[in-house]
């Protein structure tokens, strides 16, 4: 059964709306019935479901809300402006939800890859748009990659706009915050892996590229693309063919046209 929202527990929520809190607290919210579905198909652990008890329910969103009651730690029932108190949205969603953050390191991407004869893994140099940034990792999750790295300068994974931008997908894959991402990419690249960047300089075109078995693929940031430290250690430059008039893909179209060509 679910408990009425207080304010000492409104309040403590509303908290993690600050990164600080978010770090500090190891844990972030998500909204939305398809998150929380995404996050308890993931096997993330619900620390608090609040949902707004004056909307009625049917068809799936009651199949998740009826299932999350059963696994979360905390249950509340709240009003719409409560809900409105804790939402990064303008249209609420009606349902919060507390749950653990999302980690991973080197470490545990090269041991989630296991002895694989062929992967991917995607790399991200500095994309800092959250929208851009999470959009990356929910195409990553469509087209199969086996996992992610974020460096120095990406967003935060725990960020609203991120979370709701990967639409469940950071739930499935790893993600892996990376402080050095050129020692990172030379740890794969002693491990078999070839960097392959994305670039609009000096480099070989996308059509009939033939991937290497085990490959990362680097993602640069929006304005400045790759660093030239990522880029000395590229194996590969791919640029993507143009046909019309556009100055440049953004970073989350680039990602998905070089994941589509891999997969085909």
């Amino acid at each position: 059964m679910a408990n009425p929202l207080s304010k000492a527990k409104l309040s403590a929520y509303r908290k993690l709306q600050s990164k600080k809190i978010r770090e500090s607290e190891d844990r972030f919210l998500i909204e939305g019935w398809h998150l929380l579905e995404e996050a308890m198909v993931g096997g993330v652990p619900l620390q608090a479901v609040i949902y707004d008890e004056t909307r009625e329910l049917e068809g799936n969103d009651l199949r998740v809300k009826n299932m999350a009651i059963g696994r979360s730690a905390a249950v509340f029932a709240a009003s719409e402006s409560q809900i409105r108190a804790l939402s990064d949205t303008q249209t609420s969603p009606g349902v919060i939800a507390a749950v653990g953050r999302v980690r991973s390191d080197l470490d545990g991407v090269l041991s989630a890859l296991g002895g694989k004869e062929r992967s991917f893994v995607v790399a991200l140099d500095g994309v800092s748009d959250p929208g851009n940034c999470g959009s990356i990792i929910r195409a990553c999750d469509w087209f199969g990659a086996d996992a992610v790295l974020l460096g120095m300068g990406c967003s935060e994974v725990e960020n609203g706009k991120f979370v709701r931008a990967t639409m469940g997908a950071l739930f499935h894959l790893p993600l892996a915050k990376v402080e050095s991402l050129p020692n990172s990419l030379k740890d794969l690249q002693d491990n078999g892996y070839r960097i392959v960047t994305s670039s609009l300089g000096e480099s070989e075109s996308l059509s009939g590229f033939d991937w290497p078995s085990k490959t990362v693929l680097v993602i640069g940031n929006e304005a400045r693309g790759v660093s030239q430290r990522v880029l000395n250690l590229a194996d590969t430059r791919l640029q993507i063919p143009k046909f019309g008039r556009g100055e440049s893909l953004n970073a989350a179209m680039a990602a998905s046209v070089m994941l589509g060509h891999w997969r085909v």
